[in-house]
């Protein structure tokens, strides 16, 4: 069972929303080939409290939502690059659209141009 995370704001904000706007923001930056979809995913949720979808992971911390973003890049891209942009893009997007503080965004390239 996915757990509801509640912002300050009325709406109750579940994982699976979070996890759209966060793949929808790492998707939209430039050099990204897709969200690594990783087998381990569903293995992971069931043995930690953190929610894991779609690779996308988020946790519920004190300090603020814990992210971790698993991609695929495109051929020839500086990763060091996307990745920043990722993070900042994905920060912004979920801060601005879920109400939630991110504490962190963690970026794992899984591949390139696979």
């Amino acid at each position: 069972m996915k757990s509801e995370m509640k912002n300050n704001q009325s709406p109750k904000i579940n994982d699976e929303m979070i996890v759209s706007i966060v793949s929808l923001a790492a998707t939209g930056v430039n050099g990204v080939a897709r969200i690594s979809l990783r087998i381990t995913d569903e293995i992971m949720d069931k043995l930690y409290l953190a929610s894991t979808i779609k690779g996308v992971k988020i946790a519920r911390e004190p300090e603020g939502l814990m992210i971790w973003v698993y991609l695929i890049t495109e051929p020839g891209v500086d990763i060091i690059k996307v990745s920043n942009a990722v993070q900042k893009k994905v920060k912004v997007a979920v801060e601005a659209m879920a109400g939630f503080q991110v504490a962190a965004v963690n970026v794992r390239i899984e591949g390139s141009g696979i």
